[in-house]
């Protein structure tokens, strides 16, 4: 099965008049105020259970199940949510539950929200037990409503046979872009930011989620300041973030500052490929550098994954080093790192969040419509291991 053989419609094509006579708007409030939604479905799809069902396995529960009930070809949806206590990309939660779920992805584009991180609108396909080839599309929200830390992450999923989507493609589309939280919050996230704030050779400042701490500040070269962050849960600690600030005379270049870094990880047998400068939406960096790699302790069986951020300003160089578990199937803490530095990079010395302005892409929080795709990229989808 090839992804060119199916289509992944982002504008809606059928006439308002086609729509408002084909399609309900369905309002789900018999759950507590957080998890209630709305979302639009063809008038033929009816409410089949309306009751919590969970999938241990999947981590998640299902809050509304929708089947057509006319004598016409199968579709389904479903609304799948979960609670997240630590900051995460939606697009990170959701690829790995179609992970979980045995989905293969066929299509997808990103969704870049403000300051509330990465969304997903992804096409998938999956062979059952009993032969028949499904296509689903799946986008996914997030919303802090709950009264306390933490957030639910709500997914909307649409489903039919493999010869039937085509033809269905267009209203699927309509489903799957159209729907949100009722009593959505401003707050989108599912931890409070704090500001990191030193004077170096510049101001710098940068956000930081709530559930990680500032360790030290090293003194010994106040030059060349060293700070660590620590993600400590339960008494374990499941990311550590290494921030070096160094004038701009201190290297040549990027490569160079990151082989001087890795001098000292010289005996953890440290893996790391070429640093690649990519475009950031952060208008206030001049240049931006990022690698993945891995690093392993003697005494530990496991190695730790590593993401290196290199920011460049006018006056200054700030390497930031990440290790943590690796991708896995049993814990968010890989995507808790990931989307950690990911904040720092787009909230450095940019409190507001502002965006450099692109011809061909939007930012957003939750109109799917009005997106224009991000191409695949290859490190979107991790290798995921089976242990911590």
């Amino acid at each position: 099965m090839q992804s060119k053989d199916l289509l992944f419609p982002i504008e809606q094509t059928l006439s308002p008049d086609y729509l408002r006579d084909n399609f309900w708007k369905c309002n789900f409030t018999s759950v507590k105020e957080p998890l209630q939604y709305w979302i639009l479905l063809p008038n033929t799809v009816k409410p089949v259970n309306l009751k919590k069902v969970k999938h241990p396995n999947l981590k998640l529960n299902v809050w509304g199940q929708y089947c057509i009930v006319e004598n016409k070809p199968y579709l389904e949806v479903q609304m799948l949510q979960e609670y997240i206590h630590y900051e995460l990309n939606p697009a990170d939660w959701l690829l790995k539950k179609l992970a979980l779920m045995g989905e293969t992805v066929m299509h997808l584009r990103e969704i870049q929200g403000k300051s509330t991180g990465v969304y997903l609108d992804v096409l998938t396909h999956k062979k059952w037990l009993g032969g028949e080839d499904m296509i689903s599309r799946f986008t996914v929200l997030k919303d802090s409503g709950t009264g306390q830390s933490g957030a639910n992450i709500l997914c909307a999923k649409a489903s039919c046979l493999y010869d039937d989507y085509n033809a269905y493609a267009l209203q699927i589309l309509q489903i799957v872009g159209n729907w949100d939280f009722i009593n959505k919050t401003e707050w989108q996230l599912a931890e409070p930011l704090y500001p990191f704030k030193y004077d170096f050779i510049e101001p710098v400042t940068f956000y930081v989620p709530a559930s990680w701490d500032i360790k030290f500040e090293v003194e010994e070269d106040k030059a060349l300041p060293h700070f660590l962050f620590t993600h400590d849960v339960l008494g374990d600690n499941k990311g550590l973030i290494n921030a070096y600030f160094y004038p701009l005379h201190y290297a040549q270049n990027a490569d160079e500052l990151l082989k001087k870094n890795f001098e000292r990880l010289a005996n953890l047998n440290p893996n790391i490929p070429a640093l690649k400068e990519t475009d950031t939406s952060n208008p206030f960096i001049t240049a931006f550098y990022g690698a993945t790699g891995s690093l392993k302790y003697e005494e530990e069986s496991d190695e730790a994954y590593l993401f290196i951020y290199i920011i460049k300003t006018k006056r200054g160089w700030y390497y930031f080093e990440q290790m943590g578990p690796q991708p896995n199937l049993q814990n968010d803490f890989w995507e808790v790192n990931k989307r950690t530095i990911e904040l720092i990079r787009d909230s450095f010395n940019n409190p507001d969040f502002k965006q450099k302005e692109y011809a061909n892409v939007q930012a957003i929080q939750s109109q799917f419509s009005e997106v224009v795709p991000v191409e695949k990229k290859s490190w979107l989808i991790p290798n995921w291991h089976s242990g911590e």
